[in-house]
């Protein structure tokens, strides 16, 4: 995979240690969730939902480039994280607004 100068990610080993912090982001929510932390479950799941909203367009964007390069594994990974940390970073946010 060609190495470019811009924003996203670049190499595959930046887009799977982007996905591992995704996903121990994910924990460490679920942790704090369960303690009933709220204000800290809260902050992790918007500041999460954000990374890993970052790592899925970086993925999208590798493997728009070069499809041998960026498996499906990953690009799937990183989109089912990404789903479940800004789906409930939105419902946080909703929640935190009283639009619910």
């Amino acid at each position: 995979m060609k190495k470019k100068n811009g924003f996203l990610l670049q190499t595959v080993e930046q887009m799977n240690c982007g996905t591992i912090v995704c996903g121990v982001g994910f924990l460490l929510y679920l942790a704090a969730s369960a303690l009933r932390w709220e204000t800290a479950a809260d902050i992790i799941v918007m500041l999460f939902g954000v990374v890993s909203v970052y790592v899925c367009a970086s993925v999208a964007a590798g493997r728009k480039r070069d499809k041998q390069a960026v498996s499906y594994c990953l690009l799937w990974g990183a989109g089912a994280l990404t789903l479940l940390l800004a789906g409930c970073a939105v419902l946080t946010l909703k929640l935190r607004l009283g639009l619910s």
